[in-house]
This record gives C-alpha cells, structure tokens and sequence, in this order.
C-alpha cells in the first residue's frame, strides 16, 4: 500500500517499511530549454550541510559515508539510493532537492511545472508526494522531500518550499557554497566547491526582482530581542542578507547575549538565532536565524568596491525604542553629510534620524534600495541644530572577510 502524502505532511518509516535501503525518487517536468539538477544533501540538526562532500549530485556521486549514492539519470527522473545505517551520527536527515538551470546564461530561469517524489523499499514504493506548478507558483527550485531522525526513529516528509530566486538560493539557506552554478547541455550539472572562508551571499534580490524603496525593503528588517546572563533584555535592528537566514546587527547588540531572538518582518512571532562572528571595532555582528525556515526577503548589500559619495541619498529602517514602539519597522531618510575614520574604522556622517534602537538597522541608497552602512552611533546635538549620525561603511563588512559573494 502507498502512502499518498499531502505537503508538508509526516510518517514514521517503520511504519511504512523495516528496511534500511531506500530510494529515493524524483521526477520533474519543466521547459525543455532548461537543465534539470537534483541534489540530496546531508544535514545537521541546525539544518546546515555537515561537510563539503554531503551534497550528492551529478557531479559528487557519492556522500561522505557512502550513506547516498545517485543514481544514472532517466530523462527527467533521478533516483537517490540511501542506506541509512550508514548515515553518519551528525547527520540528522537527507533532503532532496531540485532545480531548473537556463541551458544559456542569458536566459531567464523558467518555473517547475509539476513532477513528484516518492520513496521505495524492497523494489515497492511506499510513499509518494506529487506536486504541480499550481501548488508552487513561480519557483525554479524546491525542496521536495527528506527523511529524518527523531527520537532515535527514521521519518519521512514532503516538503514542498519552493525557491524563486533558483537553485543558488536554495542551496545557500544550507550554507551550501557552489562555486559556480553552470548548465551544461544536457547534463544539469552543478559544479560544487569547498566553502571559502566567507559566507555566500546572492547577487541579487529574491527572484531577481527590483524593489521598491522603501516599502519592500521592509520584509527583511528585524527586532532582535537579546537577554544578557544577569537577566536584562536589550533590543536593536537588524537586517537579512541571505536565505540561509544570515543576518547583519551591531555588535554591541549581541555581544553579551546568552540568548538572541529575531522578530522578522513586523512578525509578532520570536525565532531563535545565534551569533556567527563578532568585531568589537567595527562594532559589527553577523548572525543566523536558528530555525529550518531561513529567510523569503533578503537586502543586498552594495560590493566590497562602493564608494558612497557626499550628499548620496539615503534611507534607514529601524526599531528607535525598540518594542516601545511596537512592532512596526520606523523609516527615515537624509544624506552622507561626510566620510569620516572612527577609531580607525570607515563611517559615514549621515543627518538620517535615528534613535537609541536603531543600531544595526541598514542604511540603503534610496535609488536601488542597496546598502552602504550599518547604523551604529550618533552624537546629541538637538540643541545646537544638529544632527549627526555614524554608519559603518558596508567595505568594512566585506573586509572581515565573513561574506562572500558568488
């Protein structure tokens, strides 16, 4: 009997089978102008790629292990085969994904059309998710199914979370670092390469779509909520920079914090994070949601090479107060008033209001919604007429060497 699962839905594999030799299937239906790339990837607990040589695909056939082998192609279908009593202790499930590459670089990714996963045992299957372009819009990449650990049991579900911004996007929210995602024609391979020392970072916006500044900049700013070891609570602003679900705050936001919460987006909903790098000179943070969830909205930040310039326009998104405001982001706008060396590290000047709540909050360039800085102090002038605010220059971030960019 075949287990029909509906999206998002769970089962115990022992009581759909007692083997431990599974396959994995996939087939997909999209355009004929495009490449079709499966991976299956082993994971941690924290949903991040346990080493380079867990992402099986065309290109590395084999996991760390041995644990996931892929299998000959058969036109638009793959099958995975899984031998989970050699799954390594650190991995907590294998996931399946899929993606469609342009056979030409030029050409714009198409969306999936429809196609299923299943999984068999003993040349049966004994579960099966069928999906089509009405259950996922416009993606280009999707998650498909995964077979997990809990309570020292084997589980199985169909995901069904789709990606618009493709395949990159998709492997970049396991910290998954292609070094270069090509199309071969005919082959749909992904070329994949040991993660440099920074994390990636797209090149662009979710489904390569423009924003409009400020309002659909708005989606990626958050509250993140910290409490420090003698109990006291300390909020600030920060921002997302990938689907992985990195984002970017100040230093002294964190710094202390024995336990961090990001609300997202104007979310009412906490979810957990943790700290991934800390400068106390730059007073920069890097940080990532905690969750399997990472991020749907991201913010670009302007390359390691911007120059901002003197009377740029800008915008900052922010939380000044913090929860005494609510929940709802606060923006504000003005301009670089000038480029300045605060304890040896770039800043700009800027006369954007900004308040104590603000700090980490980005600051865009209003014409492409980009950022140039990190908010993090100002100078109490109001009365003399003055308003002076400091942004870490963006060229600072790239220079620590925590990002990358493909």
């Amino acid at each position: 009997m075949v287990l029909t699962l509906m999206r998002g839905q769970r089962a115990k594999l022992s009581d759909l089978t007692s083997e431990t030799r599974l396959k994995l299937n996939v087939h997909v239906e999209g355009p004929d102008a495009v490449d079709v790339v499966y991976t299956a990837v082993l994971l941690d607990e924290k949903q991040v790629a346990i080493t380079p040589t867990s992402v099986v695909s065309d290109d590395q056939p084999v996991s760390a292990c041995g644990s996931v082998t892929i299998r000959p192609r058969s036109g638009t279908s793959q099958c995975f085969e899984l031998d989970l009593s050699r799954v390594p202790s650190e991995a907590a499930s294998v996931l399946v994904s899929v993606g469609l590459l342009p056979k030409k670089r030029s050409e714009t990714v198409p969306a999936i059309q429809t196609g299923y996963f299943s999984v068999d045992a003993s040349g049966s299957t004994v579960a099966r998710y069928d999906f089509t372009k009405a259950d996922l819009g416009s993606e280009s990449a999707i998650m498909l199914g995964e077979v997990y650990r809990k309570g020292g049991a084997w589980r199985v579900r169909s995901v069904g979370d789709g990606f618009a911004g493709g395949l990159a996007a998709l492997l970049s929210r396991f910290r998954i670092t292609p070094g270069a995602v090509s199309s071969t024609s005919g082959s749909g391979s992904l070329v994949l390469a040991p993660a440099p020392a920074g994390h990636w970072l797209p090149k662009g916006y979710p489904g390569g779509v423009q924003p409009t500044v400020p309002k659909d900049l708005t989606r990626s700013v958050g509250l993140p909520i910290t409490r420090s070891a003698d109990g006291a609570v300390h909020t600030g602003t920060g921002f997302m920079i990938s689907p992985g679900g990195l984002f970017v705050t100040c230093h002294h936001v964190v710094f202390d914090a024995v336990d961090l919460s990001i609300s997202v987006g104007g979310s009412n909903s906490l979810r957990k994070a943790n700290v991934v790098a800390l400068d106390e000179d730059s007073d920069l943070a890097l940080c990532c949601v905690d969750d399997r969830n990472g991020a749907a909205d991201w913010l670009v930040p302007a390359g390691p090479d911007a120059t901002p310039g003197l009377g740029d326009e800008l915008g900052l998104l922010g939380f000044p107060l913090g929860v005494d405001l609510g929940m709802s982001v606060t923006y504000s706008q003005g301009i670089v008033n000038s480029l300045r060396k605060k304890s040896g590290v770039s800043v700009l000047q800027i006369d954007v209001g900004a308040a104590p709540g603000s700090s980490g909050g980005p600051v865009f360039r209003r014409s492409d919604g980009q950022v140039v800085g990190v908010l993090t102090s100002g100078l109490n002038f109001a009365d003399r007429g003055m308003l002076i605010n400091f942004a870490v220059d963006i060229r600072t971030l790239w220079s620590l060497g925590w990002i990358q960019r493909m």
